[in-house]
């Protein structure tokens, strides 16, 4: 009788902590047939020593629209590419 008044004081062990499921995004390699682009030609590479500053703000403001333009070029290549088995891009690109 003495242990039945004794186990009812003891203390009810917590509850184990429940697992729950985390998502972790993680970015996938996407393979891609894409063409090898050339470097653009730049118009700052004419410029010499001796070039006015007239021709070299020019040159300057040419090579900012040329490497734009690249760039836009490759960011549309880099959009036709998708993961293998998959015909739509899901966003985890590298």
């Amino acid at each position: 009788m003495f242990l039945l008044v004794l186990a009812g004081c003891a203390r009810v062990a917590a509850p184990a902590p429940r697992p729950y499921v985390v998502e972790v995004p993680v970015p996938t390699p996407i393979y891609c047939d894409a063409p090898a682009l050339a470097p653009p030609a730049l118009p700052i590479a004419t410029l010499g020593a001796g070039s006015p500053p007239a021709d070299t703000v020019r040159s300057y403001a040419a090579t900012v629209v040329v490497l734009k333009a690249a760039l836009a070029e490759r960011d549309s290549i880099l959009a036709g590419c998708a993961p293998p088995g998959s015909a739509s891009t899901d966003g985890n690109k590298l």
